[in-house]
């Protein structure tokens, strides 16, 4: 008689600035586990290894066989002089866990015991192409935006290839790949200094007193349980704080009857959000797309109903990360948060 091949388990993790990101998939199990962990990585740097073999203890069974699988963007936290120390820390890191660990480069995995130098300009930050990659992988021609909690990302397939150029995070900032605009911890005053309503000029402090976390929360635009990001005052997420963080910004006090008042600015932030990346995905449709014709675009990350607004409002088809699970999940749109660790199970 053989033996039944060992069951592996793969645990697929990004390793980000602000939270790491991980998913866990099993070959003899249905279910699919996933968490973001509140991780403030430029200040917890050194205990990074401990999570690491915290989650791999928990996931790991006798008689399974564990693989990590990692790609990151932390490397550019300013607890590092640069990016390619950052990749090193990692790296190490990693290593120095002992479980079988593989790194995401722009040309697949490498086995974390053989990187080496030359590959750190192809580990750091290319989480979005690894997302890419996978999405290329089941369609022609679509633009998938990842609308997290800090960036939007937009990944450009055409006839199953990525067009991206971006190399970089400054080189995707220049090819209007990459936008440094998130709907939680982005300061509301990122897009405007000040807003005209009932004929008043309202100026927005530019101080770290509120995000959009708030502005979502005010505007009903997310639900308070989804946001994993901490308010800037470290109070919880609730309408009433979100107010008061926002009336802080315009410099005055709360009160109930400002409500339609902060309201009413809270709307002109968003709008002006919105409107950027709107003008960014039909940028990229004109670029690269007929224009004739009705593209696929599909929303990712934290902010993927913002998306799917966008695509309503401008006749765009939007596709819903549910059609591309490879399994019925329960609560699947919950991946769309952390879809690059769920994409390094995948690939």
């Amino acid at each position: 008689m053989q033996n039944k091949a060992a069951s592996i388990t793969k645990i697929g993790w990004d390793i980000g600035g602000a939270h790491l990101k991980y998913c866990v998939i099993s070959s003899d199990s249905d279910i699919i586990w996933y968490d973001i962990i509140d991780f403030e990585f430029w200040k917890e740097y050194k205990k990074f290894k401990n999570i690491v073999i915290k989650i791999n203890s928990i996931y790991s069974k006798k008689n399974h066989h564990t693989e990590n699988y990692f790609t990151m963007s932390a490397e550019m936290c300013d607890c590092f002089d640069n990016r390619a120390d950052g990749v090193d820390y990692i790296v190490k890191q990693i290593i120095e866990s002992k479980y079988p660990s593989y790194i995401f480069t722009k040309n697949g995995f490498q086995n974390s015991l053989k990187i080496n130098k030359a590959s750190f300009e192809y580990i750091g930050s290319f989480n979005w192409y690894a997302t890419a990659l996978y999405i290329s992988s089941l369609f022609s021609d679509i633009i998938a935006i990842d609308f997290g909690s800090t960036t939007c990302d937009f990944l450009i397939i055409k006839n199953g290839k990525i067009k991206n150029k971006r190399t970089s995070d400054i080189t995707g900032l220049q090819s209007n790949e990459l936008l440094y605009t998130g709907c939680a911890r982005t300061p509301i005053y990122a897009h405007t200094n000040e807003i005209t309503y009932k004929n008043k000029i309202y100026k927005i402090i530019p101080e770290q007193f509120s995000s959009m976390s708030d502005i979502y929360v005010i505007l009903d635009k997310l639900p308070v349980d989804d946001i994993y990001s901490k308010a800037l005052n470290m109070n919880d997420h609730s309408k009433i704080n979100a107010c008061k963080r926002v009336s802080r910004s315009f410099g005055f006090d709360f009160a109930y009857n400002k409500l339609d008042l902060i309201k009413n600015l809270s709307k002109q932030i968003y709008d002006s959000q919105i409107k950027l990346i709107e003008n960014n995905i039909l940028f990229h449709k004109r670029k690269h797309f007929n224009e004739n014709k009705k593209l696929d675009i599909m929303g990712l990350g934290l902010g993927y109903r913002a998306i799917s607004h966008i695509g309503q409002k401008n006749n765009l088809n939007h596709i819903d990360i549910n059609s591309i699970l490879e399994m019925e999940i329960e609560r699947g749109s919950e991946l769309t948060k952390l879809f690059s660790s769920y994409v390094m199970c995948r690939l």
